[in-house]
Formats: structure tokens, C-alpha cells, sequence
């Protein structure tokens, strides 16, 4: 999507005669010049299958070449304010869909086609997919002829399905929710809805984390603009009695009066219940979860529950080795957890996780263990998880395994924790913080909204954050959320402790890794062109080489459906869960052509694991060994370039 301004930059490009400087640019728009380099980034992208594109060149400046297609084109998007902005067909397909969830009546192709600038038969290809989109959301697609299309559905997964429309345009651009909700909701004040949140979280005492935040945001925009067309959710008695009992009820009642008095809506009961469902799903700092090993909270779990997830957990600490159930903070913190994501998905409520990519790279050991408990998931309540939802377990689990190597000493360093992303990250945070210093005392877990405001109240030492942040008079220690290496140095500084020389240097941190892989099981330059074939033909040679069984590449493809394994955008790791396995080894393959091995995420390395899950060190090892090979540019450089294994055994030895 292009926002206001975007498409202003766009005009005053298209309009110059000579072209314009990113100076010129900057000052006519008010902005920096790297924020104006960035824009034109998303424009090029945008502009792509437009008949248009961005040209520049030093002592010229900037300007737009255009087909004769092309000036049509852009004079319709300059003229129409009505025009969505977006011609990436994946985006595109988005917008259709916020244009029938906002219609009560038949919208004709032609006027979508109209209002889009494509042709009627790109459209029929857009309402295809949106068809199956529209299935996943409980929803009906209704095609009549002469009528054109319309959307079916009760109100609550309108509402949802619009949140998630809504959030599917603004991840495309990478930018935070919070950032970009004004354009489509131009008839609604957002700060006095912000306001109002604001309001709802001192008076309940309760902090949403800044994703979470965002959401309820983007949910009460949805509600009021649904309001306005006096469209209201529906509930029935036994169902408005259950959600009473909720301890949210309270301060959703307050939310839909707030609403209500604002913005001069009529906010039903059903409406609260709908504001209930998703305050129930949002993820809120709480420090009890971080620091106690008992919470009330826990007691919002059903016995019966309980006793399952503990039955889950017990089987995956079995599996790996791990001694999880021992960790009362983390059966705590996650059962509270797993009870507000089963609600989420129940209702349709699906949220990014920001840190899924860094996740999957940096705690690859960690998000098996979750993919694993997934699985048992899927076949105790048939729901699947998502790789947002065991990221999120993978944070508990890393949390925990760091928890079992800390020891406590005396206190000394005062710090805050600025962290925007959730329970599962902070816990994680805190854990890795305690581990390497022991001494410190973390006064406080806040997101990147409160910082200024506590950092006033509390005397501090410095603040670690996860998000960029200035703070006056405190020295701010910017870190990623997994806390590398780098980042540990960074706060020994802080704090002047001498930084510890790591353990290996060079191509030996992938002693084991390397000691593993054979040329027998290898397969270098293959010209495979898919996940499936890749899979066959590399498990095909492990079976043929007496390292696995007969039944090994089908356990694979299972472990697969629930995640996918690729890791740090040029790796996977496909393996088998248990049993399969006759002889330890890792079977490498090299491909021409990246593939697509989980949803957009293209691989070129495949190591496939011929590992028993149960020899628990090796497996941890070799994990942290691949997390470490995906950044070393240098050494998979000479993977790909290999022609002969003997070419990648000399480099690591």
C-alpha cells in the first residue's frame, strides 16, 4: 500500500520536469533524506507490473519513465483518491477483500476492475484465491450473475476476518501495525482511541505489550467503524453469562463505555463480549510471570487442562532429555500462555510474532523441542499451530534451559528491561541476563510506550532494550531480543566486566557438525526443484547408505507439516522426530537454484539429520553449531561454491 505521502512523492517526481534531488525531495516533504531512499524503495516495489518505474542518476537527480500504459496509469492513481494505492497482486487481493467486508451488497467486476486498474480476468483470478482465503475465515464468498460478489458471515468473523486483512497490507510493507492504521480508518480519531486504551490500562492496572497494543487498537477501530453502520455482534444469554465471569469483563465494560461516550456509538453487549475475546488473546507484561513461581493466573486453567499439558510437557522433556516439569516458572508462565493462544486461534485470531525469523536462526534447538510439542497439540485438540505460536514456545523453552544453568548471587547492577514483544521474549531476556550476571537486579520489565515514565520514577544503573529507545540521563544498551554474543559484551562494558573469550575460534566451532557429514550422503549442485524432490532424493541416498530405515523420508515429510525446518534464509534441516535411525550422520545437498521450502522462504543448503533426537548433547550441539554457520558468510560461500566434497572437508578441518 501507498500511504498519503508516498503517493505525494510519487506526484512530485512525475510532475518535475528535470527530476529531484533527495534534497529537494526531503525539504518538500519535510523528512530526511534516508527517509526519503527508503520510500523510494517501496515505490520501486510497488510500481513493478505498473508500466512505470523509478529512474535516477547523480548530478540528474530522480525521475518516473513511463509506458503510454504507464502514464494512464499513474495521471488515474493522481486523480483518484479513491484508489487503493497498491499494485503488488498479493496486496491487491487484500483490498478487494476490505472493499467486500465493508459491503452489505453485490459489488460488480467491473467496477472492482475499475477501481483496481486491472483487467476483469486478473480480478476473476483474485476472487479465486480470495475464495479459499475467505473459507480459512469462516466466511462465504457469494457469486450471482449479473449481481457481481459479496461476502457472507456473522458480524464477529467480518470483524475478524477485516483485522486480519488489515494486518496481512501492513506486513507487507514490514512496518508496525500501530504505524499505519490511520488510512483506513480516516473518519475515526485514533489518538482519542488511544487515549481511551490508555485510560482502560492505569485504571486496571494491566500493561499490554506493543504488538498487543497495536492489535486492540486495530480491533476497536474495526468495532467503531462497524458501530457506525450500526452493525452490532449478536449473543446469546449462556454465552454473555460465561464471559461475565472472565476477569477482563470488568475493564471491557469500561472499554465499550469509553467507546460508546466518545465517539457516539451504540456499543452492545455482544460487542463487549467481542472486545472480551480479543483482550483475552493479547499478551500483557506481567511481571509476577517473570519472577514468581507461582501465579493466580494459573488457576484460570481447568484442572483437566492442566493435567493434559503437564501430560504434553512430561513427553517432551522424555523426547529430548530435558528436565521441563521441574520448572514451575515455566509451566506457569506458559499454561497461562497456551490459555490465551487456544482462545485466539478458537476465535480466528492469528498475530505475527516479529521475532519469528531471529527464532528459528538463533534458538533452532529450542523451536524443535516446540515444534515437537506442537505435534502433541494437534493430536490431543486437533488445532494447529502456526510458526508464530511455537516461536513463542520456543522463548519459554530457551527461557527455562537458560534458567537451569543460572545461579543466584548478590545483587548489585540496578537495571530496567524495555521489551516490546511478550511474556515468552521477557522471560527469555531475563533468564540469558541472570546467567551471565547473576548479580543484577531487574527492577522492572516494561514496553517502549511506559520506558520514559518508570525510567523517572525508578533509580537506574542503565536500561537494556530490546527496541530502539533514547532515554534522557540513562544510558540506554540496545540489544536483539535473543541477546547474541555481541550484545553480552555490550552489557559486560556496561557494567565493566572483561568479556570471556569464547571457547573456539574459527572453523572449529563445527567440530561436530562436520565430524557427522560423509561424501557418501552428499550431494553437491544438485538441480532439484522442489522441497519434495530435495527430500526423496538426499533421504533416498541416507537409506541407501545404511543410515536410516525405509520409513525415515515419510517421518520427515510428518515433521515438516508441522514446521517447516529451513533456518536463516539459505538453510534446512530436515529430520525425523524418533526411531528411524540406524547409524548417526548428516546428509548435505547443494542446490543450483534456491526452492521455496516454507511459504516464501527459499533454501539452497540442505543438511538432513540422521541423528536419534534422544542422544540429547549431540543434538543441542549440532543445533547451535547450524545457528552459527548460517551467519558465517565465508563458510557457506564455500559450501555452494564446492564442486567436490573433499572441497568442503579441507576448509573445516
Amino acid at each position: 500500500m501507498l500511504l498519503p505521502r508516498e503517493k505525494k512523492m510519487i506526484e512530485l517526481i512525475y510532475r518535475s520536469k528535470n527530476g529531484l534531488t533527495t534534497f529537494e525531495l526531503a525539504n518538500a516533504l519535510n523528512i530526511s533524506q534516508r527517509t526519503v531512499k527508503y520510500e523510494l524503495q517501496k515505490i520501486k516495489e510497488e510500481l513493478k507490473s505498473s508500466g512505470c518505474r523509478i529512474d535516477s542518476k547523480t548530478g540528474r537527480g530522480i525521475w518516473i519513465s513511463c509506458s503510454e500504459e504507464g502514464k494512464k496509469f499513474l495521471d488515474n492513481l493522481l486523480l483518484n483518491e479513491e484508489a487503493p494505492c497498491s499494485f503488488i497482486p498479493e496486496v491487491r487481493k487484500y483490498y478487494i477483500a476490505l472493499k467486500l467486508l465493508d459491503s452489505d451488497d453485490f459489488i460488480s467486476m467491473e467496477s472492482i476492475s475499475q477501481t483496481m486498474f486491472v483487467s476483469n480476468g486478473t480480478i476473476m483470478n483474485d476472487m479465486n484465491k480470495l475464495e479459499t482465503f475467505f473459507q480459512k475465515q469462516g466466511l462465504e464468498l457469494e457469486r450471482k450473475v449479473k449481481y457481481g460478489v459479496r461476502v457472507r458471515g456473522t458480524e464477529e468473523l467480518i470483524r475478524v476476518a477485516k483485522a486480519n486483512v488489515i494486518r496481512s497490507i501492513i506486513a507487507s510493507q514490514g512496518n508496525d501495525v500501530s504505524l499505519k492504521l490511520q488510512p483506513f480508518f480516516d473518519d475515526i480519531d485514533l489518538s482519542s482511541l488511544n487515549g481511551i486504551l490508555q485510560e482502560s490500562e492505569e485504571k486496571f492496572s494491566f500493561v499490554l505489550t506493543d504488538a498487543s497494543y497495536s492489535e486492540m487498537l486495530l480491533h476497536l477501530a474495526i468495532i467503531i467503524k462497524r458501530l457506525m453502520k450500526k452493525k452490532n455482534c449478536m449473543i446469546d444469554e449462556e454465552n454473555l453469562l460465561e464471559y461475565r465471569k472472565k476477569e477482563e469483563w470488568e475493564t471491557c465494560c469500561f472499554l465499550g463505555e469509553r467507546v460508546q461516550e466518545v465517539f457516539g456509538v451504540e456499543v452492545s453487549n455482544g460487542d463487549i463480549v467481542y472486545i472480551c475475546m480479543n483482550l483475552s488473546a493479547a499478551k500483557l507484561l506481567r511481571e509476577a510471570l517473570v519472577f514468581s513461581h507461582e501465579s493466580e493466573q494459573a488457576g484460570e486453567v481447568p484442572s483437566q487442562t492442566f493435567e493434559a499439558w503437564e501430560r504434553i510437557v512430561g513427553s517432551v522433556g522424555e523426547m529430548y532429555g530435558e528436565n521441563l516439569l521441574d520448572d514451575n516458572m515455566f509451566k506457569t508462565a506458559l499454561f497461562v500462555h497456551l490459555n490465551a493462544m487456544f482462545n485466539r486461534l478458537r476465535n480466528k485470531i492469528y498475530i505475527e510474532n516479529p521475532l519469528k525469523d531471529m527464532v528459528k536462526e538463533e534458538l533452532a534447538y529450542e523451536f524443535d523441542v516446540a515444534t515437537y510439542m506442537a505435534g502433541l497439540f494437534y493430536a490431543e485438540y486437533g488445532i494447529k499451530l502456526g510458526e508464530n505460536e511455537i516461536c513463542d514456545i520456543a522463548l519459554y523453552i530457551g527461557a527455562s534451559l537458560q534458567r537451569e544453568q543460572a545461579q543466584r548471587k548478590v545483587e548489585q547492577p540496578r537495571v530496567m528491561i524495555v521489551c516490546s514483544t511478550g511474556v515468552g521474549t521477557s522471560q527469555f531476556v531475563v533468564t540469558k541476563l541472570k546467567l551471565y550476571f547473576p548479580d543484577m537486579i531487574i527492577t522492572k520489565i516494561v514496553p517502549a510506550t511506559r520506558a520514559e515514565a518508570v525510567a523517572r520514577q525508578e533509580p537506574l544503573d542503565f536500561v537494556i532494550s530490546t527496541v530502539p529507545l533514547k532515554l534522557e540521563g540513562v544510558n540506554v544498551i540496545p540489544v536483539s531480543p535473543l541477546l547474541t554474543e555481541h550484545d553480552i559484551n555490550k552489557i559486560k562494558m556496561a557494567i565493566h566486566v572483561s568479556p570471556a573469550e569464547p571457547v573456539r575460534r574459527g572453523n572449529e566451532k563445527y567440530a561436530t557438525l562436520f565430524k557427522l557429514m560423509d561424501g557418501r550422503i552428499s550431494i553437491l549442485k544438485c538441480d532439484c526443484r522442489s522441497k519434495e524432490e530435495a527430500i526423496r532424493l538426499l533421504g533416498g541416498r541416507l537409506h541407501q547408505e545404511g543410515y536410516v530405515d525405509e520409513e525415515f523420508v515419510d517421518s520427515v515429510f510428518m515433521r515438516e507439516n508441522l514446521a517447516a525446518t529451513s533456518i536463516g534464509c539459505t538453510f534446512a534441516i530436515p529430520h525425523a522426530y524418533e526411531g528411524h535411525i540406524k547409524k548417526q550422520g548428516i546428509g548435505l545437498m547443494t542446490l543450483k537454484h534456491p526452492i521455496l521450502w516454507g511459504g516464501e522462504e527459499k533454501v539452497q543448503i540442505i543438511m538432513m539429520l540422521s541423528i536419534d533426537v534422544k542422544l540429547n548433547e549431540s543434538f543441542k550441539v549440532i543445533f547451535g553449531e547450524l545457528a552459527d554457520l548460517t551467519k558465517d558468510m565465508t563458510a557457506v560461500d564455500r559450501i555452494l561454491k564446492a564442486d567436490r566434497f573433499s572441497d568442503i572437508s579441507r576448509f573445516f578441518q
